[in-house]
């Protein structure tokens, strides 16, 4: 459970900030019941703050390490020396320098911005934006939070506060004052080998990394759920002392014998390990602080709140327990079935604002200049299937699992074991078809493992159903219809949603083409992949317009709203 800021002063000058004025900081970011355990170290003009940290988190002199290094470094803190690998965000200090360094997904986000006499790096924007006069909004973050629901493969909400791009670093030079910064790209090379060369590879790659683990399973905890990555890491761990696992959803879910709640518990018994399920309501009589946490939780860097429509009372509970940490399964073994450039945009989760039919008669912010960067865009000679996985390890882990990451580390630690460089490489040397819908990487987990089916049903919440709820309906209507939310987003967009939600019902969808778009999508859905990726490489026609609920979009704007509010009290705050 830790949060960071790191201030580096210019000739000294972060003495005039008070320990009361870095704990109200930490303070304002956290959500309401998140614990509140602050630890300041001031070392030669840098201050470092922690926030929640667990004891285990590595700490030298002013330099922290957020996550897991797999193995551990004894040289983690000392700027250039070589990077871990891991699952982490570290900051690292001394007397000609600081460095930020990410790991090769950029799994822990690190944000910063150079003022004229001041360096702040942190994993969270709102820390930052204390230390500045006013917001300039970037109005690109709007455009990919509208589309997306998340904040773009490079874009903050300040347009002067940027973060580490994934295997890369930035660092500063405390005597010149000036930033050097470094990536490395993510190349997939795959090779032409039997299949069983490959096999042996990834599990070796695997075996290597778990015993690298360093982890006390009397305080981290595995969420458990009925597919095959938590499961992996419930076979590999599943020996050692005090492992408990736990899994959350509606008690609905546990009625229904293919949904995660009822397969996490069946795996749980096969393996002898304690299981805990925790319920999560449907909907919520208090729509207000749901909303509320989770944009201040996650720095409205993402929409998925179905997960956390008790206003993180599972994750004030472990933090409650003394649990230091989750142990995750986000990974990049391969993706889904693609047929066409659009396809690999739609299940990377990278749709822009110009894919949606509705959009092109609404004025939305950001729009003109919203585009791909350069390094995610496909290659000359590259496969879609390679597309897909670059822009899965480049796009989707950093951005959108990163931000659900940072959902959960205001109230716990969070370790992904298979997200380090060595594995992340072996699967970059896959061929297409054993990295699509992760083919050698979910038979050798099957293989293994004993006979419980993997789920097909999410135990979390209906959260388009929350969302079309009286009750945050008529919330959203009320946050939106204001002069502030008509001055960020724009009269246009605003009427244009208010309208809409007086009308929608559970079908409606935000589209132009609604009827011809909701027949192909049928119709399509009802199709094996094999024929959906044939069809789509070997004719014109394309997959139809991505839509949303206007629920959906009122909400995405509400996060965008929200979240202005919010940073301009903080640039008002010292």
């Amino acid at each position: 459970m830790a949060e960071f800021f790191v201030i580096c002063g210019r000739n000294g000058t972060t003495d005039s900030y008070t320990t009361d004025d870095l704990e109200t900081i930490a303070d304002r970011i956290l959500p309401s019941n998140a614990p509140r355990d602050v630890e300041i170290i001031r070392d030669d003009g840098v201050i470092s703050c922690t926030i929640n940290a667990p004891d285990s988190l590595p700490i030298h002199g002013a330099s922290v390490c957020l996550g897991q290094m797999i193995p551990p470094r004894e040289d983690w803190h000392e700027p250039g020396s070589p990077r871990p690998d891991g699952s982490y965000g570290i900051a690292r200090i001394d007397t000609d320098s600081v460095e930020l360094v990410a790991d090769v997904t950029a799994s822990r986000t690190l944000f910063y911005r150079l003022f004229d006499d001041l360096f702040v790096a942190s994993t969270s924007q709102r820390a930052i934006q204390h230390f500045a006069d006013e917001v300039v909004l970037d109005d690109v973050a709007i455009a990919w939070m509208i589309s997306t629901g998340g904040l773009g493969p490079e874009q903050t909400w300040d347009e002067r506060v940027e973060q580490v791009l994934p295997h890369g670093s930035v660092r500063l030079n405390r005597s010149t004052w000036e930033l050097t910064e470094a990536t490395q790209p993510a190349t997939f090379e795959p090779t032409d080998e039997p299949k069983s060369v490959h096999h042996e590879r990834l599990v070796t790659a695997l075996d290597d990394t778990f015993e690298a683990l360093e982890l006390d399973t009397e305080h981290w905890e595995l969420p458990l759920s009925g597919g095959l990555d938590s499961r992996e890491i419930l076979f590999r761990l599943c020996d050692y002392e005090g492992l408990r696992t736990i899994t959350w959803g509606t008690d609905a879910a546990l009625d229904h014998p293919e949904s995660d709640a009822v397969r996490a518990r069946e795996l749980a018994a096969a393996c002898d390990v304690d299981h805990r399920y925790y319920t999560i309501p449907e909907t919520s009589d208090d729509v207000e602080t749901v909303f509320e946490r989770f944009v201040t939780a996650g720095e409205g860097r993402i929409d998925h709140i179905s997960g956390y429509l008790d206003g993180f009372s599972v994750f004030a509970d472990l933090a409650n327990r003394g649990i230091g940490g989750l142990i995750r399964g986000d990974e990049g073994f391969g993706w889904k079935t693609v047929g066409s450039p659009m396809g690999v945009r739609q299940v990377t989760g990278a749709q822009m604002v110009e894919d949606y039919d509705a959009f092109s008669s609404l004025s939305v912010p950001g729009v003109r200049r919203q585009e791909f960067p350069k390094r995610l865009e496909r290659t000359s000679g590259e496969s879609l299937a390679t597309w897909r996985d670059r822009l899965y390890h480049t796009y989707r882990l950093p951005v959108i699992l990163g931000a659900l990451t940072a959902l959960k580390t205001p109230y716990i630690e969070v370790v992904n074991p298979f997200l380090t460089q060595r594995i992340l490489e072996t699967v970059r040397r896959l061929p297409d078809e054993l990295r699509t819908e992760k083919q050698l990487y979910a038979e050798y987990v099957r293989g293994r493992s004993p006979d419980v089916p993997v789920a097909t049903e999410s135990a979390n919440p209906n959260e388009e159903q929350f969302l079309k709820s009286d009750e945050a309906q008529a919330f959203l209507k009320s946050e939106l219809d204001t002069d502030h939310a008509r001055k960020v987003l724009g009269e246009d967009l605003i009427e244009y949603v208010l309208g809409d939600l007086k009308n929608e019902n559970a079908y409606e969808k935000v589209t132009s083409k609604l009827t011809l778009d909701t027949i192909k999508r049928q119709v399509g859905n009802r199709l094996p992949k094999s024929i959906i990726r044939r069809v789509e490489s070997n004719t014109p026609i394309n997959r139809p317009a991505p839509t949303m609920s206007c629920s959906r979009l009122a909400f995405r704007l509400y996060i965008i709203d929200t979240m202005v509010n919010n940073l301009s009290h903080d640039a008002d705050y010292l």
